[in-house]
């Protein structure tokens, strides 16, 4: 000890006593030094090579922390992005083709090179460009990046099941239009290429330096064909450009909800590539009394300071049981008082920056300050210079259930803390709160956690942890996309999907009225009823009802007395015991992942509508997944494809079959959706030319989350801008429509809407102050009728009342 003073040291006693760290030993940032090896001047990664086009304008990629110019890239523009496609395209076949095991190779050597030498260069970028402290970037964000790209690639090379005659998408272009981790990419980007797509990924300038390196990373010793990866930096509008390059197949969306419909419109509404629509959000913790409150309140501060990789904005709501609120709150105000902010590239750092392209959360405090709420923030320490991204860890309370900060994901480490009686009422409220990803249950009492947990609606739910992310347990992105077996159905192509043949039967000529909406409600309602009892059978009571409709199908006892079942080939029958099966064994699994275990379980849909539009007979394969994962199917079937539904329907209500969970109404192969979905069923099949989109929004829940499309063309603020402008319109406005307009099968509905937007023009015209904003924006979100070129018609028209 006294040799130790002798040196410097600080006394044994005094370092326990402290718990302060020992001093870093000083060197050279790695990814400051790898900048300097590319003279601080980077260019786009385009097939396997760098591409620094002459002449170009450069972009400033800034410090997270400083705003420091750290080093420049071009500016990408249409030709820089052509070249990126045509070199997706190029390497699109050979990739695809060198199967599964092969690829699954390719990406384990790419997880290997990450977690090599370079580890240190991409935990210093991701600190530098992003603002993650460098504790995370460096430990559990990398870790688990790696376990993103080693989990699909075990995927490829075993084989999973269920994927058997799914084909890659193509070209995919990922577009990062927010805050988003390294992880984040990840996620999509391992199932993507594990899929046997290539990838094109557009980033903003802030957020390149650590894709770049990503994507030399991938060019090294030829770990993946040049062309599978490429990474270009430009400005916001670059995606836009997309739209000249049909080879591109599916967009995703990676950061913050866009709120401009520029960025996501696609054309026409009726074609195009998949859209998958931006993930992220906030995370809900319910707290009840039988927590224990320390761990509780270390584990939410730890993720107030430093949100989990997947979704690194949005903020955290705390619902605690009001036994323990008052005690929960006294040690959220310490530890969020020892939280120590700073210098993201600093190892000490436990509260950085605030994301780039984030509004600091001012707005949402003052707010909730104003009506009542009570703000607890911790001072903030001397910052670096430039410093003024910082924000100072906050804990609102007191808030009112329909105040902005409950209503309104917010970044940065902000905390709203909300006193609840049960856990029936933090159910309840955690179901209400919008966009939230992922929550967690603190109790001691394993029974009720279980119990609250199966009760919410959120994809991914931890007990007693708010860090344990893996893909073989879960990865949340909201109600869907928590598992690696729907990370790589996204990208992928169903058997079911492919051109059909042109020798495939055609439905007969057979008109038939639509169901009207009393109907359809009454169809509805009955599955309703029926959705609770029947999803919650276990898994063998439903297979006994699949197994004794596929036994009266096949001609034994019980079978069907009013013509055949439609099932000429077998296919059904086949269906039926297969989905069986399955359903028997797939109750649930329990992972292991690092830190802890995942229970990963199935939880049916509810209720989920079919309106068949295409001039096929209906496949019946399809109803039978619906039905054994425990969902109720409402039917709108097409002409001359009512009465096989129903002899399958008699099928299974003889074998145990609740009645009201196969409804089936006959329908035409128009409109029948629209008046689906008004009905509001948990999910939405639209097979056909009854899949437009912008009329079933009108009616239907947010956009992503219980109708399934091909694209996404409209922003996510689209149904809220519907509702501030329904209660001043009439549902039934009649609107002039020409009746000399050409048919057109695939956008006959749309002429309806281009023509209802006409209306609301004129309307504008004479709007008084209160609804002229609320037009204005609901045009503004149909911008796209536009981009399809569709023009009123230049001859004289007669008209026809056409309702909207």
């Amino acid at each position: 000890m006294a040799a130790l003073v002798a040196l410097g040291a600080a006394p044994v006693a005094k370092i326990f006593a402290t718990m302060e760290e020992g001093p870093i030993p000083a060197g050279i940032n790695p990814g400051e030094a790898w900048l300097e090896s590319h003279g601080r001047s980077l260019g786009h990664f385009v097939a396997g090579t760098w591409l620094k086009p002459p002449g170009r304008m450069s972009l400033e990629c800034q410090e997270a922390a400083t705003g420091r110019t750290v080093a420049v890239v071009p500016a990408g523009d249409s030709s820089d992005l052509a070249a990126a496609v045509a070199a997706a395209a190029a390497a699109a076949e050979a990739w695809a083709g060198l199967g599964g095991p092969e690829r699954g190779q390719r990406l384990t050597r790419l997880a290997t090179t990450l977690d090599s030498d370079r580890r240190g260069t991409m935990g210093a970028l991701l600190a530098l460009a992003g603002g993650r402290p460098l504790c995370q970037t460096l430990g559990a964000d990398l870790d688990l990046g790696l376990r993103l790209l080693q989990v699909p690639a075990g995927g490829a090379q075993l084989g999973l099941p269920g994927l058997e005659g799914w084909t890659p998408l193509g070209v995919v272009a990922v577009v990062l239009a927010g805050p988003c981790s390294l992880s984040a990419l990840l996620w999509k980007l391992g199932p993507l290429l594990a899929m046997g797509n290539t990838a094109l990924v557009l980033s903003s300038p802030a957020a390149a330096p650590p894709l770049l390196l990503l994507g030399e990373l991938s060019g090294e010793g030829a770990v993946l064909p040049p062309g599978v990866l490429n990474v270009l930096a430009g400005p916001p509008g670059l995606c836009q450009a997309l739209r000249a390059h049909p080879e591109v197949t599916s967009v995703t969306f990676l950061g913050a909800a866009q709120e401009e419909l520029q960025a996501l419109v696609w054309g026409s509404p009726c074609r195009g590539p998949r859209l998958g629509g931006p993930r992220g959000g906030r995370v809900v913790v319910i707290v009840l009394d039988s927590a224990d409150l320390d761990s509780a309140a270390a584990a939410i501060a730890a993720t107030a300071a430093t949100p989990p990789a997947l979704f690194p904005w949005g903020g955290c709501v705390v619902l605690a049981q009001d036994a323990v609120a008052v005690a929960l709150e006294q040690r959220l105000r310490a530890r969020l008082g020892a939280l120590r902010v700073g210098d993201p590239l600093d190892p000490k750092t436990e509260v950085g920056p605030l994301p780039p392209g984030t509004p600091p959360p001012e707005g949402v405090v003052q707010e909730a300050h104003e009506e009542g709420a009570q703000v607890f923030q911790v001072p903030l320490p001397p910052l670096p210079e430039g410093g003024h991204r910082f924000y100072p860890p906050t804990l609102i309370s007191g808030a009112a259930l329909t105040s902005c900060c409950l209503r309104e994901p917010a970044p940065g480490p902000l905390l709203v803390l909300l006193p609840v009686r049960s856990p029936n009422e933090a159910v309840a409220v955690a179901s209400a709160l919008p966009q939230t990803v992922a929550a967690a249950v603190w109790a001691q009492d394993i029974t009720v956690a279980l119990d609250t947990a199966d009760r919410l609606p959120q994809g991914l739910v931890w007990l007693n942890a708010l860090d344990l992310l893996d893909p073989s347990g879960g990865c949340a992105g909201g109600a869907m996309d928590t598992d690696l077996d729907e990370a790589l159905r996204e990208f992928g192509c169903p058997p079911w999907e492919q051109p059909p043949e042109v020798d495939e039967p055609l439905s007969p000529l057979v008109t038939a009225d639509d169901p009207g909406d009393p109907d359809l409600a009454q169809a509805v309602a009955a599955a309703r009823g029926a959705a609770p009892g029947w999803g919650r059978l276990a898994g063998a009571c439903r297979a006994r009802v699949l197994r004794g409709a596929a036994a009266a199908l096949w001609g034994g006892h019980g079978t069907p007395k009013d013509g055949g079942s439609g099932d000429t080939d077998g296919s059904l029958r086949r269906a039926l015991l297969r989905w069986a099966a399955r359903v028997e064994r797939g109750g649930g699994a329990v992972q292991e992942v690092p830190g802890g275990r995942v229970l990963v379980t199935r939880r049916p849909l509810g209720v989920v509508g079919v309106a068949w539009g295409w001039p096929r007979p209906l496949p019946l394969e399809l109803l039978p997944p619906a039905l054994a994962l425990g969902n109720c199917v409402v039917v709108a079937a097409p002409p001359g494809g009512a009465g096989p539904v129903q002899r399958l329907r008699k099928a299974l209500v003889a074998a145990g079959l609740p009645g009201g969970a196969l409804m089936v109404l006959p329908g035409n192969s128009r409109g029948s959706g629209s008046r689906l979905a008004r009905q509001r069923p948990d999910g939405l099949w639209l097979c056909g030319t009854d899949a437009v989109p912008l009329l079933l929004l009108l009616a239907a829940p947010a956009p992503g989350s219980c109708c399934f499309f091909t694209f996404n063309p409209v922003s996510s603020t689209f149904r809220a801008h519907v509702n501030n402008l329904t209660p001043w319109l009439l549902l039934d406005y009649p609107v002039a429509m020409p009746s000399n307009l050409e048919p057109d099968s695939g956008c006959s509905d749309l002429w309806g809407v281009h023509f209802g937007a006409v209306a609301l023009q004129r309307m504008l015209g004479v709007a008084g102050k209160d609804l002229a904003p609320l037009l204005r924006t609901f045009l503004a979100q149909l911008h796209f009728v536009a981009e399809c070129h569709i023009q009123p018609s230049q001859a004289p028209p007669t008209s026809e009342q056409d309702g909207t």
